[in-house]
């Protein structure tokens, strides 16, 4: 038996699970999809967030909600990958693979950018893809309650 290993279950690792179900004989080869979340955020519906147009409840859905019957879902950290093993270890095991999928989304770095993180970061410069308002906002300008983004902005600057 052979073994498909999918890191991540967004929106990329979800599409390569259904994709390859379908195109894998099921007799020859076992798919795996690790995560490390519960919770998959749909990263895109956050632009309609500010907008009123979705809610943070319409982003989030439970994990492994559409990963296909026939695979394999692990909920685990994903420790490091071995190449020249073939292998992943995990928070409590190690998974060999075949075929190893990278689809565990991007990261925002403003540490990348010099100055981002200057005096006017989570200030006048925000991450704006993300459902929790930032510490400045929390504090200052917010009840606490979930806000439109807009009215967040305006408050805050």
């Amino acid at each position: 038996m052979k073994n498909l290993v999918i890191l991540g279950a967004g929106t990329g690792g979800t599409m390569m699970a259904n994709h390859m179900i379908k195109k894998l004989p099921k007799d020859h080869w076992k798919i795996t999809v690790v995560d490390q979340f519960r919770t998959h955020y749909y990263q895109p519906g956050f632009l309609f967030l500010p907008f009123d147009m979705h809610k943070s409840k319409d982003v989030k859905k439970k994990g492994g909600k559409f990963i296909p019957k026939g695979v394999n879902y692990i909920i685990q950290k994903i420790e490091k990958v071995i190449p020249e093993k073939n292998t992943v270890v995990l928070e409590n095991e190690t998974l060999n693979s075949d075929i190893l999928i990278i689809a565990t989304g991007t990261k925002i770095a403003p540490e990348e950018t010099e100055g981002m993180q200057g005096p006017e970061w989570h200030k006048s410069i925000l991450i704006f893809i993300r459902l929790k308002v930032p510490k400045p906002c929390e504090t200052s300008c917010v009840s606490g309650k979930e806000e439109n983004w807009l009215s967040i902005l305006l408050k805050c600057l």
